[in-house]
């Protein structure tokens, strides 16, 4: 099976969870490619640096000074501390951008209201990479800089960037991993959401910010053919449980 595995930056400051996540990696039978995110690092560098964070709908305004930031985080302490943590519970493991081997080929995403800079989406993936290093018993640990064809690089969402990865592999399953159990409402998770819920409940305000992204996401995971997408924490990982994303 194969299978795409996104692991929120929000999570990356916590060892226990890292270390969590590794164990599970480990006794999987069939291992993942896995996509990270940054978020948590990137807004606290930032905020050091004196760099104001700016959002729309969930995602970063990347200006210049933030770029620089978010390939530091991302490709530097977020990269190598996931890569260690799967070594360190006995998985080979590699760590992989968008500009190794132009793994992942950037644009320039049109944000409908904005101008958010040098945000980027998936264009084009280089399977042969990660499939070279599946077949090698290794997990691909990938930071989500993409790059452009002017040389330069993009900040992609990092569950815009795993849906990508997964459609491009045709990947059997896609997983959101985070800091909730699942999509929720009124306190409890929904074990099902489709297309027209999502939509509903965004409408409403009950889904927002970074789960809205990831929604769409999987939606558009499973729209270019990936069998299966979920949306879950540690424990929903290691149980197989959390919220089933339907086409």
């Amino acid at each position: 099976m194969t299978s795409v595995l996104k692991i929120g930056g929000n999570q990356l400051d916590d060892p226990a969870f890292i270390a969590g996540m590794a164990q599970i990696v480990a006794r999987m039978p069939d291992l993942p490619v896995i996509v990270h995110g940054g978020g948590k690092g990137i807004k606290s560098l930032q905020e050091k640096l004196g760099i104001e964070p700016r959002y729309v709908d969930g995602l970063r305004v990347t200006d210049a000074a933030t770029m620089e930031v978010v390939a530091m985080v991302l490709v530097g302490q977020a990269n190598i501390s996931l890569v260690a943590a799967l070594i360190k519970a006995g998985v080979q493991a590699q760590g992989f951008n968008g500009a190794d081997r132009w793994l992942l080929r950037g644009k320039k995403f049109q944000h409908p209201g904005a101008d958010l800079e040098r945000v980027g989406e998936v264009a084009a993936v280089n399977t042969t990479v990660l499939k070279e290093a599946l077949g090698a018993k290794v997990v691909p640990v990938i930071a989500p800089v993409l790059l452009g064809e002017d040389g330069g690089f993009f900040n992609a969402n990092a569950d815009r960037a795993a849906g990508a990865v997964a459609a491009a592999l045709n990947a059997d399953q896609v997983t959101f991993l985070t800091d909730v159990p699942g999509v929720l409402k009124d306190g409890s998770v929904i074990t099902e959401i489709s297309r027209s819920d999502v939509q509903r409940l965004i409408s409403d305000g009950v889904i927002t910010g970074g789960m809205a992204v990831k929604l769409n996401a999987a939606l558009d995971a499973l729209s270019a053919g990936v069998g299966k997408a979920q949306i879950t924490n540690l424990e929903g990982l290691a149980q197989n449980s959390g919220t089933l994303v339907l086409a």
